[in-house]
């Protein structure tokens, strides 16, 4: 196990450098062009979303370690919770077009929540990710958030198939993946939900799976107050 931790780490930091680099790159070509046509400045955001994505996803692998060892703590601050998910929307845009799927947003824009804003702005992208690779061509995605006295609810689904109430546990496991379901979605071995379920409980929270209507599958975070 330390030696995987190991090479993982050497792996991260191999990858984070040329990546880091290239958004650099990105940066300055962005100062360079000065003012550009509405097409290319859209590639531009378009491509420095994706390349924060993959760094995202790279930082996730040293995250699960250090959460799950306690060294890594949530650096909670408010922030508007309509941010996070903007950018998630507009990090998953691609999967929206490509598959034809809808969205419903039903949060308020002045909503505001103590929360860690990379951390938990990670945990808002692994869940839109995974709402629109199980989503049927052509179906819904929806995400709601609301606060009540128990705190806050941050529910994000679709109108796929639901998950299997013997698996609603284990999909937050490590390496867990619904075998039912890779015959329809590209396979994903990745750590997505564990570390989900890492950084929420970080927070002091609690996130789990449910069915709720025609949304076969629906991710619900709750937070303390």
């Amino acid at each position: 196990m330390l030696e995987k931790r190991v090479l993982a780490a050497l792996v991260v930091h191999d990858l984070r450098s040329p990546l880091c680099a290239v958004q650099g790159y990105l940066s300055l070509l962005r100062e360079e062009l000065g003012d550009l046509p509405p097409a290319a400045r859209s590639y531009l955001d378009d491509a420095e979303l994706l390349l924060g994505k993959a760094l995202g996803l790279v930082a996730t692998i040293l995250d699960v370690d250090e959460l799950e060892d306690g060294m890594l703590r949530a650096d909670k601050a408010p922030v508007r919770l309509v941010e996070l998910i903007e950018r998630a929307r507009a990090g998953n845009r691609a999967h929206f077009e490509v598959r034809q799927l809808s969205c419903d947003v039903d949060v308020d824009p002045e909503m505001t929540v103590e929360i860690d804003r990379d951390l938990f702005g990670r945990v808002i992208e692994n869940m839109l990710d995974n709402a629109t690779r199980y989503a049927p061509r052509g179906g819904r995605g929806s995400i709601a958030a609301r606060r009540d006295a128990g705190g806050v609810e941050i529910a994000i689904g679709n109108s796929g198939p639901p998950v299997p109430e013997a698996e609603r546990d284990k999909i937050f496991g490590r390496y867990f993946q619904v075998e039912r379901r890779r015959a329809s979605a590209r396979a994903n071995r990745g750590l997505g939900l564990y570390f989900c379920k890492l950084a929420v409980e970080a927070h002091g929270g609690t996130i789990h799976v449910e069915q709720r209507g025609d949304l076969g599958a629906v991710f619900v975070v709750r937070l303390p107050p």
